[in-house]
């Protein structure tokens, strides 16, 4: 069961205002997208897509259509071009339940006085040292936003934190020796997932990263690198998020970090037939619709535009 909250009615209007979506325009920006898919023979048809998904990419686009169609293209055309990427649709069984061992990937439930959503990535003390697969934690990764473009409420954007206090030095090279895969989702998440990326929290980063870091923000374009916020301890992020949202162990009044991970490997289970059929939505998709780079600059990243 879905356990993200969403706004309150005065953060609900304060969001659409911020959004620009005005009466009827979800109406109409449904209806577009539906004509697109009907229209094009390599998308999914219209009644294959959840309307929520739908919706999410809308909201996460500020109502521009064109930008919506062209995010929501990319999103189903790249399960065919990453199909690697796209593997292991379950937290609980091989290869993906080794990742947990390593890092929990959270989505908070409460929504910050900005409506954002929080989510946390954290290193967990103590990980075997064959559970840090960096391309499986991609995976996870990606799994988790695929549950989450289904269940997402109506917010703001988006604020990340990751955690890395207990990160070892071999992690540096794990990345490093996946740097495609690192590259390809963070692409992804620019040029097929309707984010707005507001802010990202490093937390406890030891100097023995930092050319992980780095690859990171080489990664993104100027805009979002203004909004890396480097961190010693958890208990400074509160000064940047409210106690209600965050974990009890970093000072706040949610549950636990521990708790949520759990209650979010079983909502991806719950989840395991729509995400088997997200994943097949575009199994057929020729590599013809690949002579022309979909994500606009082959390489380069950092040209790709983000809110």
């Amino acid at each position: 069961m879905a356990f993200l909250e969403g706004p309150s009615p005065k953060q609900e209007e304060f969001i659409k205002q911020e959004l620009g979506e005005g009466p009827g325009d979800l109406e109409r920006g449904l209806r577009d997208l539906h004509s697109m898919c009907a229209a094009n023979p390599y998308l999914p048809q219209p009644e294959a897509l959840d309307t929520n998904l739908l919706k999410t990419f809308l909201r996460g686009c500020r109502m521009d259509f064109e930008r919506a169609r062209k995010k929501l293209e990319t999103f189903c055309y790249s399960r065919s071009r990453y199909r690697d990427l796209f593997e292991h649709r379950s937290l609980n069984e091989p290869p993906l339940n080794d990742v947990c061992k390593f890092l929990d990937i959270v989505p908070l439930p409460k929504l910050t006085d900005e409506g954002l959503r929080v989510t946390i990535f954290r290193v967990r003390p103590n990980y075997p040292e064959s559970s840090s697969d960096i391309l499986a934690a991609v995976r996870a990764v990606l799994l988790i936003c695929d549950v989450r473009l289904r269940d997402e409420t109506l917010i703001a954007g988006d604020v990340f934190i990751w955690e890395a206090t207990h990160v070892r030095a071999s992690i540096a090279a794990r990345v490093a020796a996946a740097a495609g895969a690192v590259r390809r989702s963070i692409q992804l998440a620019q040029a097929a997932y309707p984010q707005r990326m507001r802010r990202i929290h490093v937390v406890g980063a030891p100097a023995l990263v930092a050319s992980s870091l780095n690859l990171m923000r080489a990664c993104v374009n100027e805009k979002v690198r203004k909004r890396y916020y480097l961190h010693d301890k958890t208990e400074e992020l509160l000064e940047h998020i409210p106690a209600r949202v965050l974990p009890v162990e970093w000072g706040g009044e949610e549950e636990s970090i521990e708790v949520l991970n759990r209650k979010w490997r079983r909502r991806v289970d719950e989840m395991r037939d729509y995400l088997r059929d997200l994943s097949e939505l575009c199994d057929v998709t020729p590599d013809t619709l690949y002579d022309n780079d979909i994500y606009g600059a082959v390489g380069s990243f950092r040209k790709l535009d983000i809110d």
